[in-house]
C-alpha cells in the first residue's frame, strides 16, 4: 500500500530519512527543457539511507526547493548522460571535494558507463582542477564508486545493488540514438526497480515488454512520457496502447510544460482526453510530493 503526501508544507526541509518505510520523492517531473517543474530526478529514501537517481542541470536548484543541497545528498545513481540527468554532477563533485570536509559521496555505476560518463561528460571541467600524484583526477577522486552486480532476471540482464534497506535493480533501456532498434544498439541508459515494489522506467522509447512485465510484480510504476510522437521517449499515444490493468498502476512523468493544456497536443482523432486519470492512468507524477509505502 502507498499514500501520496505533501512535503515541506511549512517550508521545512525534506528529511533524508524515514521511520523505516520506503519513500519516493520526485524533485522534478519535467522533460529535458522544461521550465515549470524542473527535470525528472528522484530521491529514494528508506530508514537512514537515500539515493538520488540523476541530478540534472536544474538538480541543485530542485534540491534547494526542498531545503537541501548537494552536500547533504550522500549517494547518487546516474541513469544516462543527457544533461537533464547528469548536468549537476560537476557541481556535486567539485563542492564535495573543495567545500566539504565530509567523506566523498557514493555513486552507483557500472564500469563501462563510468568510463563514458567521465571521458565524454565530466572530465572536461573536473580532471585538471589539480594534479594528484602527477596524474589528472578521475571520477573516483570525487565519488566513492559502488558497483552493482550482474544477474539474469526473467531472461534479461539486470544489475543489483543493496544500499542499506534499499534494493535497487537496474535494467537497460533503449533511449538514444533514435535509430537504435535494439537496446544493445543504444547508448547506456537505464531504469530502476526499487525493493521489488516501485518500477521507474527511466528515459526510454516505447518498450511494451517492460511495463507489461513489471506490472505483474510492482505495486506502482512511473513511466516517462512525451506529449508528441517520434523521437527518443515513449509518447502518451503509445502508452495509451497498454492494457488498462497496466495503466491503472502507472503515473506519468518527464512531460513537457504544456502537460496541463491538452488542447495544444491532443488531436480530435486520438481517442483520448489528455487527462491521464480519465484515460486510465493514475495521473501525472507530482513534483515535491512523497509516495510513501507502508
Amino acid at each position: 500500500m502507498y499514500t501520496v503526501n505533501e512535503i515541506c508544507k511549512n517550508g521545512e526541509p525534506l528529511p533524508l530519512q524515514t521511520d523505516g518505510h520506503l519513500r519516493v520523492v520526485f524533485i522534478g517531473t519535467g522533460a529535458a527543457f522544461a521550465k515549470r517543474r524542473r527535470q525528472s530526478n528522484m530521491l529514494i529514501i528508506q530508514g537512514d539511507h537515500h539515493v538520488l537517481v540523476d541530478c540534472g542541470t536544474q538538480g541543485p536548484l530542485a534540491l534547494e526547493d526542498i531545503g537541501l543541497d548537494v552536500l547533504q545528498v550522500k549517494c547518487y545513481l546516474p541513469t544516462h548522460s543527457h544533461a537533464d540527468h547528469i548536468g549537476g554532477f560537476e557541481e556535486i563533485g567539485l563542492m564535495n571535494r573543495y567545500l566539504s570536509k565530509n567523506s566523498k559521496p557514493e555513486m552507483i555505476i557500472l564500469p563501462d558507463y563510468e568510463e563514458d560518463l567521465w571521458a565524454k561528460s565530466l572530465a572536461g571541467g573536473m580532471e585538471y582542477c589539480e594534479s594528484k600524484q602527477g596524474r589528472p583526477l578521475r571520477l573516483a577522486d570525487f565519488f566513492k564508486v559502488q558497483r552493482p552486480s550482474a544477474d539474469q532476471a526473467d531472461g534479461g540482464m539486470v544489475w543489483n545493488y543493496q544500499h542499506g534497506p534499499i534494493e535497487i535493480s537496474i535494467m537497460r533501456t533503449r533511449h538514444f540514438p533514435d535509430t537504435a532498434v535494439r537496446i544493445e544498439d543504444s547508448q547506456w541508459c537505464s531504469g530502476v526497480f526499487i525493493n521489488r515494489r516501485v518500477w521507474i522506467s527511466g528515459d526510454t522509447m516505447f518498450e511494451p515488454e517492460y511495463p507489461l512485465k513489471y506490472a505483474k510484480i510492482a505495486e506502482l510504476m512511473f513511466h516517462d512520457c512525451q506529449l508528441f510522437q517520434g523521437g527518443i521517449h515513449a509518447s502518451y499515444n503509445e502508452l495509451m496502447t497498454l492494457p488498462e490493468s497496466v495503466r491503472k498502476k502507472m503515473f506519468l512523468y518527464h512531460y513537457g510544460d504544456n502537460w496541463d493544456q491538452p488542447a495544444s497536443w491532443v488531436k480530435e482523432t486520438d481517442g483520448f482526453t489528455g487527462n491521464p486519470v480519465e484515460d486510465g492512468f493514475l495521473g501525472w507524477a507530482e513534483q515535491q510530493m512523497a509516495y510513501d509505502f507502508s
